[in-house]
């Protein structure tokens, strides 16, 4: 089952995460072909890595989107049935892979259960959320840290540790990389149960993720992407998005605490505030992509 997985590690500026991802994928029960992808970094990365594993290097960064969709593109060109998305602030559990492949029939797409700390260490680590189900559009969280079952239809997952199979990417069109970072995973999941594919957490697998690592999320750039990238997507999912927006009293609690923000806060908070009204702003008019201002 090994060699009908592709494991897809994404590096952008963090080589040593990215080795300790590898080691950790390499230490488990099932091994796959590995190969690291890495998004135009702009550090050492490429000599860190070389000759650790197959190096596909990406002359640009690509944002998480483009850069897993070149992996994907790989394993489709090698023939290989799955891809396993994985970011560089990662750590599998040993079985993680193995546990995931024995519910692999039942879904197109499925994830890992994840808990998130400071260090993969960390003997307490706390849940992280990683599949909901969607009543009428809304999302109701769906945690569980591991039952008799060892697995869960839901209908949408996100997070680190996708396997996903090929065709289904494919045939949906990939990653839209218009999202460039946050939402991409929740958007392409959703095309492809929208078209009939099946989602999984598997709760009896477990990944450790460090929240944030790739992107602070209480950078501004960071909180930018997230509220652009929510209006973008529900202006991609829904019919009148301006009015479902407003339905949801979460975007009315985000625009006052940011407006308090950019009122009364100090400049590093006016700074967050600022760069996040700016995403609100450019997801309603429509702007997707990359941003260099925050």
């Amino acid at each position: 089952m090994a060699s009908d997985v592709l494991a897809v590690i994404l590096n952008w500026n963090c080589a040593e995460q990215t080795l300790r991802c590898l080691r950790a994928v390499r230490a488990g029960e099932v091994v796959p072909e590995v190969l690291l992808v890495d998004n135009g970094s702009t550090d050492d990365s490429l000599s860190t890595m070389d000759g650790q594993a197959p190096v596909l290097a990406l002359e640009h960064n690509l944002g998480y989107a483009g850069g897993m969709n070149a992996g994907i593109r790989v394993a489709a060109q090698r023939g290989i049935d799955r891809v396993w998305l994985l970011n560089a602030d990662c750590v599998p559990a040993p079985g993680a892979l193995s546990t995931q492949l024995g519910y692999a029939d039942q879904f197109a797409v499925s994830v890992p259960a994840q808990v998130a700390s400071a260090d993969p260490a960390d003997p307490q680590p706390q849940p992280y959320l990683v599949a909901a189900m969607l009543p009428k559009g809304k999302v109701a969280p769906v945690i569980c840290p591991g039952c008799p079952a060892g697995a869960h239809e839901v209908d949408v997952v996100t997070g680190t540790g996708l396997l996903l199979r090929v065709d289904w990417a494919t045939r949906v069109g990939l990653f839209d990389e218009r999202f460039f970072h946050y939402k991409e995973e929740f958007d392409l999941v959703r095309r492809i149960t929208l078209a009939g594919g099946r989602a999984g957490l598997v709760c009896a697998a477990r990944v450790w993720h460090q929240r944030g690592g790739s992107l602070a999320l209480s950078s501004p750039r960071a909180l930018y992407y997230h509220h652009r990238n929510e209006v973008l997507y529900v202006r991609k999912h829904y019919p009148h998005p301006v009015r479902r927006l407003l339905r949801e009293p979460v975007h009315y609690k985000n625009l006052a605490t940011l407006a308090l923000g950019l009122l009364a806060g100090a400049r590093p908070r006016r700074l967050r505030s600022l760069a996040g009204l700016a995403g609100y702003r450019d997801g309603l008019r429509g702007v997707h992509g990359p941003i260099e201002r925050f």
